[in-house]
């Protein structure tokens, strides 16, 4: 982290210009500087509605209380920078990048947030959604804001005003919105996956199509709420222990292991838990008491149930990807329309590596399991029970120990 300084002469002499222009003096003259290094400055309280700034970078600045009213911030960079109780109302932020930026208490009323196109070296242009990831916006307005494709993933946003809000398919996963009014707010697959909406209002929000994995709605008021083929967890809150073991999980996920923690539920007593719906790839439970446990419409991509018991267990429709099953008790447990298939792995810097994981039911119990219309590629069911499992309409395709199949 650099060290904040004061404004050179030269900028000192432009800002009090644009003051004077902004007054509407003779002697003023509107700020105009694009694409300009800013980073690192003192801008406390500055006064810099209407300015052209567009490009220009902020990074680590202070703009506590800045006024940028109309300001063009076109593709800005304020990462890191403390934008404090500014005001950025109907300000363009198209393609910003506000990663890690503080704006608490700041005002971004009517704002313009959709992604913008940037110019890149060769001459092309490319689309470039705002960035707010980890961002803090606790008490912020953001009425009527313009956010439409935003990455707000785990940023902080407690208590702030989205009310009508353009919110259509903005990450927010992992991010806490405790609080948060988001009354009216146009919010169609949006991803939540995570997120804190304790408290939040919701009254007349569009949440279409919205990705609600992992998030505890037991607190939340859906009334006059459009889920309309929206992801989320059938039926009530999980033990408090297991619903901050998701949201650490979340993180983890939104952050590709940066942050949070993978979910580790390994020898505990789950039995009739609802996962249904939940975000559980990677997630460890090896040796666990699951009966009963529902998984419907789950992820559960490379995710481990080794020696799990998971007698009469629900995974229909469930996405089970490279999942391990072996030695797991499966007896009576449904798969219908889930897919056992394989997965392609990636690398720590997220680079394909060419292999394929695929699912593992090697000494499983599946007696009595129902397998109806689920694809099942590469398994390996090498000396599985499958006594009275039923495959009709299963797609089999070149697995391992099938012969037993009844």
């Amino acid at each position: 982290m650099g060290e904040l300084k004061f404004p050179s002469q030269q900028i000192t002499v432009a800002l009090s210009r644009h003051a004077a222009w902004a007054g509407g003096r003779s002697d003023g003259e509107r700020i105009q500087r694009r694409g300009e290094d800013l980073s690192f400055l003192r801008l406390d309280n500055a006064k810099l509605n209407d300015a052209i700034l567009a490009r220009c970078l902020f990074t680590g600045s202070s703009l506590v209380k800045a006024e940028l009213r109309r300001a063009d911030l076109f593709a800005v960079d304020f990462m890191r920078a403390d934008l404090s109780g500014a005001v950025l109302d109907r300000s363009d932020l198209r393609g910003a990048n506000m990663m890690k930026t503080i704006l608490r208490g700041a005002s971004l009323n009517q704002a313009d947030l959709r992604p913008g196109q940037i110019v890149v070296d060769d001459g092309s242009t490319k689309e470039r959604s705002a960035n707010l990831s980890e961002a803090k916006l606790d008490g912020a307005d953001l009425r009527s804001a313009q956010l439409d494709e935003a990455n707000m993933s785990v940023s902080s946003a407690t208590g702030a005003n989205f009310a009508n809000a353009s919110m259509f398919a903005v990450n927010l996963a992992g991010a806490d919105l405790s609080g948060a009014n988001l009354t009216a707010a146009r919010l169609r697959d949006v991803n939540l996956l995570g997120a804190k909406l304790e408290g939040a209002l919701l009254q007349g929000a569009d949440l279409r199509g919205a990705n609600l994995r992992n998030v505890d709605l037991s607190k939340v008021n859906l009334k006059g709420v459009d889920l309309s083929h929206a992801t989320y967890r059938k039926t009530a809150s999980l033990p408090t222990e297991i619903e901050v073991l998701l949201h650490a999980h979340s993180r983890w996920i939104a952050t590709g292991g940066q942050e949070g923690a993978r979910a580790v539920l390994s020898g505990r007593k789950l039995a009739g838990c609802d996962f249904s719906s939940c975000d559980l790839r990677g997630a460890e439970m090896h040796g666990s008491d699951l009966k009963g446990a529902d998984f419907s419409n789950a992820q559960l991509l490379f995710a481990s149930f080794l020696g799990s018991d998971l007698a009469k267990a629900n995974f229909d429709q469930a996405d089970l990807g490279g999942v391990n099953f072996a030695s797991a008790n499966l007896a009576a447990a449904t798969f219908r329309g889930a897919k056992l298939v394989g997965a392609p792995l990636f690398s720590a810097s997220h680079q394909a590596t060419g292999r394929t994981l695929y699912p593992v039911m090697m000494d499983a119990d599946l007696t009595g399991a129902d397998l109806r219309g689920a694809v099942l590629d590469h398994v390996d069911l090498t000396r599985a029970k499958l006594a009275k499992a039923n495959f009709t309409g299963a797609d089999l395709r070149d697995c391992a120990g099938i012969s037993g199949a009844a």
